[in-house]
């Protein structure tokens, strides 16, 4: 399970006119879209809060840590995506957004996106 989650990347599909702070629930619903079952207290977030909307945040990756089975944890990526329900209001979808550039929103996860393996393509997980 590992593996599987340090190769993923956690799309969190964000509103576009609501405001919003990242917590471990919109994390959860992403990974619960892709068919993995992760606790609230299983994730922590980085330290310093993601707010939105903002469309400088668009694509942009940040990193979690997952804790599986008490014991072992693991880093994961998440990319921020805007959503408006009306669909001329909505951005463009972008075709294989995982095998984009990794811009991380916190300059200090670089060095970490780096060494995180390549994600595989289309099972990543979406929101």
């Amino acid at each position: 399970m590992a593996m599987f989650l340090s190769k993923s990347v956690a799309l969190l599909t964000m509103n576009m006119e609501q405001p919003w702070t990242i917590k471990p629930w919109h994390v959860k619903v992403s990974l619960r879209k892709g068919g993995i079952m992760v606790p609230d207290y299983a994730i922590k977030l980085p330290d310093k809060p993601i707010s939105g909307p903002n469309l400088e945040l668009e694509g942009k990756c940040f990193l979690v840590t997952i804790t599986i089975n008490e014991c072992e944890t693991v880093t994961v990526r998440c990319r921020i995506h805007h959503w408006h329900n009306n669909p001329l209001k909505r951005l463009p979808n972008v075709k294989g957004y995982w095998e984009g550039p990794l811009d991380p929103i916190f300059p200090e996860d670089e060095a970490i996106l780096i060494t995180l393996p390549k994600p595989p393509g289309p099972k990543t997980i979406e929101t």
